[in-house]
């Protein structure tokens, strides 16, 4: 009889030994799994912080072009001068290549659904100034560049109204690039640094 419960004790204790063998490894795995997860993740949100810094790079100096543009017409208009409207060959493209394949991946989605949804604003705005831009400098090119002297000014030393484009679009660009420029400086950046610090 008591070799039999000496038996039964060493039979348990070897089912308990293999249990406890297979759930640390079981364990071990699992944390593995999640640090390589976490890895992952902080390599991608690395990579689409040095993407937002980018574009804002990008956007501070499309400002400059745009803000240099309108001062200087501003300036000779209220200076009494004629200014003529320059082509102005405004430079934005930022293709935004990872925050796309995040969104086609939902990897922003899987992390925070408010998160996506702000990034995804910021995303279709970014598209919208890019079009914008495209625009004018589609308008730059039709209407401001031949071969033939263009008349800019009626007899009276007025902007003739088919011209009055010129000022609005760049007061227009310059109010969208500096809500794009908020948007993405204190909105974007700092959140995916926050969502960085978290992940290390």
């Amino acid at each position: 009889m008591a070799k039999e419960r000496r038996g039964l004790v060493k039979f348990i204790a070897e089912l308990l030994i293999v249990f406890v063998g297979v759930y640390g490894a079981f364990e071990l795995n699992r944390y593995q799994e999640t640090k390589r997860e976490t890895k992952i993740r902080e390599r991608y949100f690395s990579s689409f912080s040095s993407e937002l810094n980018k574009l804002s790079f990008d956007i501070r100096n499309a400002q400059k072009t745009i803000n240099k543009a309108l001062t200087n017409f501003q300036t000779a208009a209220e200076n009494g001068e004629k200014p003529i409207p320059k082509p102005v060959n405004i430079i934005f493209e930022a293709p935004m290549l990872i925050t796309r394949a995040g969104f086609n991946d939902d990897v922003f989605i899987q992390l925070d659904a408010s998160l996506a949804a702000s990034l995804s604003g910021g995303y279709d705005n970014v598209q919208l100034v890019i079009k914008q831009i495209e625009r004018f400098n589609q308008l730059c090119d039709n209407q401001l560049i031949s071969n033939t002297p263009i008349n800019f000014y009626d007899r009276q030393g007025n902007l003739k109204p088919e011209f009055h484009w010129y000022q609005n679009e760049l007061l227009d660009l310059q109010k969208y690039m500096s809500n794009l420029d908020e948007m993405i400086n204190q909105g974007a950046i700092p959140a995916v640094k926050k969502l960085l610090d978290s992940l290390q």
